[in-house]
């Protein structure tokens, strides 16, 4: 009976190593009792098996059983993208099951490092995933600022890549942050096309979870009742084994919405059954977040002192979860708790004193400044107390001032697109009178560019003396763009001689420009489509540089530097447009790459005479803001997640 059951186990998982092993998780996933009996029953499991099997422990709720086995499998060794995979899943056995967010993110961390050197075609869809579930870690850690932005470059990569499963998933957590600061209009933006991708795929979980958020948006827009309806639509939509967390997420937030309207009988059902489940799941967080909301509960039926117990109940559980945000807002609450009881000394003691106010939400901003007014004023410290109300109403007006700002950009939306669809009609009439008369005058401008198209790019183009001395870098951008637009492989190239103020201070000007006409001639070709001189660098626009191109390159700045007295060292950098910028840019664009240009040769000082070549690769198109005013920052960024890559080496081994 052994061997048959053994039989069966590897028939079933024998082609847990080819590609479809996703196929293979969704079955044990779908029957996880079966797998991991049979599973259990091999001699030997081979890695990928001992990941099927984690995956079959985790639906069981099964954490060590889940971590033990993930292990095991990372041990003996997987396929790149496995490798990915089984990481992530690790953090996520970390993050989900043992609520540990710490060990989670120092999990993924490895997963994006392995990241780095892994380009095959299904590495958009690990970026997204992976990213979305850094935005979870760092949300559970209450870092609202560091998830943000891993959800938007999740959502980012989804959406260029046109991954709808991902994009979905990754528009969910994105709105929730969203709304957790309280932006209403970037979390509708998000939470409506997540809405479109379920509808879509008639996701009934990812339904569920929009009705979720929508309920919180409504909630804390005060509208209780539509919130109250969204809540509803969401426990229908959850009511399923592997939802059982976010269900009691569903009734914890149903339970806030009826305090906040005074409803106390719906509250208390609310809080009965959350109860019920979180005895199932033993999930400290969700604990945590019941012993929060018991304590508006007590709270709401006069009871200040037992909202001081589960308070600090909550407050213990975020502590040991490092959530410290929600660390924060349980501190605030058991301050007014605590002034609630005219206990002063208690309350100063709850509050944080070495808090960092700037850092919060503006709504706990405004909490925090109110309850500190409040113990200065029972202390008698007037102009304290002054003080710190100013900050209270301040906080408080932002907090205002960014609701109706948002409401306001809503409306502005709105009538910016009645007037062009207004203003399209009205241009509809005028544009059928000018049609027939303009069609035959259009088909012979086009002949003639493209007439022009053809013999320019066939033409080698040398550089008349001066000519690049003369053309402004607004005229080259122009061009640079409309070449691109042509072409989609062009490059843009930067040569620079090092030290060039040092050069022109001890030999001048003169020979430095000679010497870059003479450079310019050497080039010349049809690969070289235009050139300009900006800020001392030589800049080029380059159609498909490949090797011989770079031969080319390296022969004529050798030539040009044997002429130069002290034989300067040359910097080059070379980056491709439709990588870095994609493919519709706008002129300010090309100015913050010209940051980056600057930026990569900043990070590598070339030797006395020496070619350095500075190469940038773009793992995701445009990885950067470009026309951002901390577009440094942006870049060191883009370099840290992998979605900028430099190389650097001297050219003349490259040209090898």
């Amino acid at each position: 009976m052994r061997l048959l059951c053994f039989f069966i186990a590897f028939c079933w998982f024998s082609t847990a190593t080819a590609a479809d092993f996703q196929a293979e998780r969704k079955k044990v996933e779908a029957d996880p009792d079966t797998a991991i009996n049979q599973l259990s029953t091999l001699a030997a499991p081979t890695a990928e098996q001992w990941l099927l099997l984690s995956h079959g422990y985790m639906k069981l709720h099964n954490k060590d059983g889940a971590l033990s086995a993930v292990d095991k499998a990372l041990d003996l060794g997987l396929k790149p993208a496995l490798q990915i995979e089984a990481l992530q899943h690790k953090a996520l056995v970390y993050g989900i099951m043992f609520r540990d967010s710490k060990t989670a993110i120092a999990v993924l961390q490895q997963a994006e490092k392995a990241l780095q050197t892994y380009h095959e075609d299904d590495k958009p869809a690990l970026q997204t995933s992976i990213y979305e579930s850094f935005a979870q870690g760092y949300n559970q850690r209450g870092d609202i600022t560091a998830a943000l932005k891993y959800a938007e470059l999740s959502v980012a990569i989804a959406t260029e890549h046109k991954l709808p499963k991902a994009e979905l998933q990754s528009r969910l957590i994105a709105g929730r942050l969203a709304l957790q600061q309280n932006n209403f209009s970037m979390a509708q933006q998000h939470l409506s096309r997540a809405l479109e991708l379920a509808q879509q795929s008639a996701d009934q979980a990812s339904l569920g979870s929009i009705h979720l958020r929508l309920g919180m948006a409504y909630d804390k827009l005060e509208l209780h009742q539509l919130a109250a309806d969204h809540l509803h639509q969401a426990e229908q939509f959850l009511q399923m084994p592997d939802r059982r967390n976010q269900l009691v997420t569903v009734l914890l937030t149903q339970m806030d919405v009826w305090l906040a309207a005074g409803d106390l009988t719906r509250a208390e059902a609310a809080q009965q059954k959350a109860r019920d489940l979180l005895e199932q799941l033993k999930d400290p967080y969700l604990t945590a977040q019941l012993s929060f909301s018991e304590a508006q509960l007590s709270l709401a039926r006069h009871q200040p002192e037992a909202a001081e117990q589960q308070l600090l109940k909550a407050a213990q559980l975020f502590q040991q979860l490092g959530n410290r945000s929600m660390q924060h807002e349980t501190s605030i609450t058991l301050t007014e708790v605590a002034l609630q009881q005219q206990q002063l000394e208690k309350a100063r003691a709850y509050l944080p004193a070495d808090l960092k106010v700037d850092t919060l939400p503006v709504f706990l901003q405004h909490k925090y400044w109110d309850v500190l007014s409040r113990i200065h004023a029972n202390s008698g410290q007037w102009q304290a107390a002054y003080q710190t109300a100013l900050s209270a109403y301040q906080a408080r007006f932002e907090l205002q001032a960014a609701q109706q700002q948002q409401r306001l950009d809503q409306l502005t939306k709105g009538l910016k697109q009645q007037q062009q669809m207004a203003s399209l009609s009205a241009q509809n009439t005028v544009q059928q009178y000018w049609l027939w008369s303009l069609l035959a005058a259009l088909i012979v401008s086009w002949l003639g560019l493209l007439f022009y198209a053809i013999h320019r790019r066939r033409k080698p183009k040398t550089a008349p003396a001066g000519q690049v001395w003369v053309k402004s870098w607004t005229a080259f951008s122009r061009q640079l763009r409309k070449d691109q637009q042509h072409d989609p492989s062009v490059c843009l190239v930067a040569v620079q001689l090092q030290q060039i103020s040092e050069f022109k201070l001890a030999a001048g000007e003169h020979q430095l420009r000679q010497a870059m006409r003479t450079l310019l001639e050497q080039l010349a070709c049809a690969q070289l489509l235009d050139s300009t001189v900006h800020t001392d660098v030589l800049w080029l626009s380059v159609s498909q540089p490949d090797a011989a191109w770079q031969q080319r390159l390296w022969q004529g700045l050798s030539t040009i530097q044997q002429q130069l007295p002290g034989q300067p060292a040359f910097r080059i950098w070379q980056g491709q447009l439709t990588a870095l910028l994609g493919h519709d840019w706008q002129e300010q664009d090309i100015n913050g790459l010209r940051e980056l240009v600057w930026y990569s040769w900043q990070q590598q000082p070339a030797k006395a005479g020496e070619l350095l070549h500075f190469e940038l690769t773009a793992s995701q198109q445009v990885p950067c803001s470009w026309q951002a005013e901390n577009v440094r920052q942006d870049i060191n960024n883009a370099l840290a997640l992998g979605l900028l890559n430099l190389r650097c080496q001297p050219l003349e081994q490259q040209s090898v």
